[in-house]
Formats: structure tokens, C-alpha cells, sequence
């Protein structure tokens, strides 16, 4: 075994003995848990195997196609948008092993939306997704040190939470469609000495919307994050993390600002089939001054705001055929219509694997938001929850049958909604 893949693999083996047991479809989870945390890391794009080799280039294809109903694609509260949408899809990764040192990697996951019964939906803004684990990535060995150099990209559209400011500063709610472009460059690096792991990261996030209405999104952020790990048992793991992120916005409707952020996390595999992981920050975040969120005739922004964040994860293998995880979380992130939102949450996940050709997967969660103000004061509560089958039809074939549904109550006007999505999904791995 070469250097890098000894490095390559130890990593490895170390994610799989302390990461989460629970493995289950897309549309049977709800929405993801946000990090609680800014020191945590991206994650690389990892592919669970390839189909075919050109030369020293490992290929995957895998071919996709969705039928979905959504009863409220706008998630409006009083003029919901209901359809039939066509989802055909690929996923594509490419690895280059390039020397035992330096490897380059492709990923692209891209959905083409087509709506059968509202044609003024069907147009380029609002039909081409393109899925966050879209990334290109190259790592190189230098010594005891992995370098990553990585790109990520992502296109969205959905509506959720997002409201029209025009050029008098009226806010307008319900929009059908919210486009914006969400793209990660940086650099990390991870250094082993012995048990112990640091972990550093620099990078800039850019958000935008090539849409006049919501040009008040865009923004950059900028963060340099360092997290130390060690091994203290062959089933404990134990860091600290810590990062500082400044992020501005192009236009003055929100306030620019920093957040500093440290704190421990312990990962636990307590027995053979129960883990725990439990991680806690203290944040340190300012805002600056005079921005549209701050105008009196809405609703006042906090400037400043010292708080902890935290997650708790306990994960259970029942036994060969059940597992379920159940995760508490505190998150504070910056939003699109005030300085801050804080999110508390709850959220339940289980897979039952009836046989080999058939799985269930189930998820509920609950969440409560307070904002800090700005443009709506959006504090709200969220019930999500989805179920689904995943069925092998062959070899190659998969097909997942879903259902996911979401209702939120908030105080702002226009913001509360409920939405009921069906969907039956393909996928063919060439």
C-alpha cells in the first residue's frame, strides 16, 4: 500500500467507525440538520463506486427520473401552486488517481424540472437544478500532509422562506420561484501526527441570484476554520474546532458582519451498537449598522449576539435489519431578511430493511425559529416529516416510492404554509 492510500484509508476507516450508522433515501429524510457549528468542515463529495475505467480514469454514470405532485410548489400560505413535474436526472464522477501522490475528482449532479400543467414555470431559470454535491477537487500528499483544493457549485429554485424587495423597498410575498447560484472555493488541508489529526480550511462563499428581485441576497463569506482531533480510545474520539467568518452583502438591505466561533465535540461508539456524538460552540457574532433591516418601519435588527450552539446525536443498530437515530440541535445562521435566525430543533430517523430488495425509511422533525427582525421577523414552527420505500428492480435498478409533508406556522404575514409532496423516483447506474 502506497503513502497516500495509507493515509487515504486510515482517514477512511476513522469516518466509518465514528460516523452515524443511519443510511437511508433522499426522500424519506426531511430537510438536513443545519451544522450548529462555523468550524465544521466541508465535507468531501465521496462516491460509493464506479462503473467503468478509461485509462487511469475511473468513471460513474447514473441515470435518474422523478414523477413528483407537489400540492403548494410556491409554499404559499393563501395561493398555493399545485402540479405534476417530470424530473429526469444524471449523476457523473470521474477520479483521476494521477500519481500515488495527486488525485483529481469530478462530481456533477444535475435534475431537468418539467411542469405538465403550469407551461410559465417551464423556462431556464426555474428547470435546470444543479445538486450541491457538485464539486471538483484535487488532493495532493506533501509528507504527512493531505492538501484539498475544491470547487462546489449549486443552482436552486425553490421558494421556500423567500420574499420580493423591488426598487422602492416594498416587500412582496409568495414568489413562485427563487433563483440563486450558491458556490464554494477553498482550500483544506489535514496533517496526521500519530492519533492526533488538525484539520484547517480557507474559503469564500459566494451567494446570487441572477434575478433582480432578489439581488439583495448576494453576499460573500469568508472563513478560516482549524479543528484538532485525537483518538483517546479505540472507540472515543475528541476535538476542539474553531473559525472566524466575515460575510457582506453587495447591497445594503442586510447588514454585513463576523462571527467568531470554539468549542469541543466528542464522538462515541459506546457500544458495538450505539453512538453517541455531542458537540457544543460558543459563537461571537456582530453586525454592523444602517442597513433597510434596521428601518423602524419594520421590525429592528439585533447587532450584536453571544450564544451557544450545540448537537446531540444518538444512533442505535437495533439489530441487522433496524437502526434509527434520534439528534438535538441549536443552530444560528445569517438570513436573507435579518441579521440572524436561531433554530432549535428536533429530529427522529429510522431504516428498516424488510429484505434485501426492499427498505423503509422514515423521518419527523421539529423545529422552532426566532428571527432577530429585519424585514418580516419570521419566528416560526415547523412540522417535516417523510416516508419512503426504496426497491431494487435489478442489478442496476432502483426505484424509491415517497412522501414528505411540512407545515409552518409563522407570525410574519404570508409565511405560514403547508405543502404535500408524492414522488416516485429511478435510478439506473450504467
Amino acid at each position: 500500500m502506497t503513502k497516500t492510500n495509507a493515509v487515504t484509508s486510515k482517514h477512511y476507516a476513522r469516518l466509518l467507525f465514528f460516523g452515524c450508522f443511519l443510511t437511508s433515501s433522499a426522500f424519506g429524510q426531511v430537510d438536513p440538520v443545519p451544522n450548529y457549528a462555523p468550524f465544521i468542515l466541508d465535507k468531501r463529495v465521496e462516491r460509493e463506486d464506479y462503473n467503468f475505467r478509461i485509462g487511469p480514469v475511473n468513471v460513474d454514470v447514473v441515470g435518474t427520473f422523478g414523477i413528483e405532485y407537489n400540492d403548494n410548489i410556491n409554499t404559499s400560505e393563501d395561493k398555493p401552486i399545485e402540479d405534476w413535474i417530470l424530473q429526469p436526472g444524471i449523476n457523473f464522477g470521474l477520479k483521476w488517481q494521477i500519481s500515488e501522490n495527486n488525485e483529481f475528482d469530478v462530481n456533477v449532479g444535475a435534475e431537468y424540472w418539467y411542469y405538465l400543467d403550469h407551461n410559465e414555470l417551464n423556462n431556464a431559470s426555474n428547470q435546470l437544478a444543479i445538486s450541491p454535491n457538485t464539486e471538483l477537487s484535487f488532493r495532493v500528499l506533501v509528507g504527512d500532509v493531505v492538501f484539498r483544493v475544491y470547487d462546489r457549485i449549486q443552482y436552486a429554485f425553490d421558494s421556500s422562506d423567500a420574499v420580493y424587495i423591488d426598487k422602492n423597498g416594498v416587500t412582496r410575498n409568495d414568489p413562485e420561484t427563487f433563483e440563486r447560484w450558491r458556490n464554494v472555493l477553498g482550500v483544506q488541508s489535514e496533517w496526521f501526527i500519530g492519533e492526533t489529526v488538525f484539520s484547517g480550511q480557507l474559503s469564500r462563499e459566494d451567494v446570487y441570484s441572477p434575478d433582480s428581485k432578489f439581488e439583495y441576497v448576494n453576499r460573500y463569506e469568508y472563513k478560516a476554520a482549524l479543528n484538532v482531533e485525537r483518538a483517546l480510545a479505540a472507540n472515543l474520539l475528541a476535538g476542539i474546532g474553531t473559525s472566524y467568518t466575515v460575510f457582506d452583502f453587495d447591497q445594503d438591505v442586510n447588514n454585513d458582519g463576523d462571527v467568531f466561533s470554539i468549542g469541543p465535540y466528542l464522538d462515541w461508539k459506546i457500544t458495538e451498537f450505539i453512538g453517541l456524538y455531542t458537540g457544543v460552540a460558543y459563537n461571537d457574532r456582530s453586525f454592523d449598522s444602517g442597513a433597510f433591516t434596521d428601518d423602524p418601519a419594520f421590525y429592528g435588527d439585533s447587532d450584536s449576539k453571544e450564544d451557544f450552539t450545540w448537537n446531540v446525536r444518538l444512533s442505535h443498530v437495533l439489530n441487522e435489519v433496524f437502526n434509527h437515530q434520534l439528534e438535538l440541535y441549536r443552530a444560528v445562521n445569517v438570513s436573507n431578511t435579518a441579521n440572524f435566525n436561531t433554530l432549535d430543533g428536533i429530529r427522529y430517523s429510522c431504516v428498516y430493511s424488510i429484505n434485501s430488495r426492499i427498505t423503509l425509511n422514515g423521518s419527523v422533525g421539529y423545529d422552532e425559529n426566532e428571527s432577530s427582525g429585519g424585514l418580516l421577523n419570521d419566528d416560526y414552527d415547523r412540522w417535516i416529516a417523510g416516508i419512503s420505500t426504496e426497491l431494487v428492480l435489478g442489478p442496476r435498478l432502483t426505484a424509491e416510492v415517497g412522501y414528505r409533508y411540512i407545515d409552518k406556522s409563522s407570525s410574519a404575514e404570508f409565511q405560514s404554509y403547508e405543502q404535500n409532496q408524492f414522488r416516485v423516483f429511478f435510478k439506473y447506474d450504467f
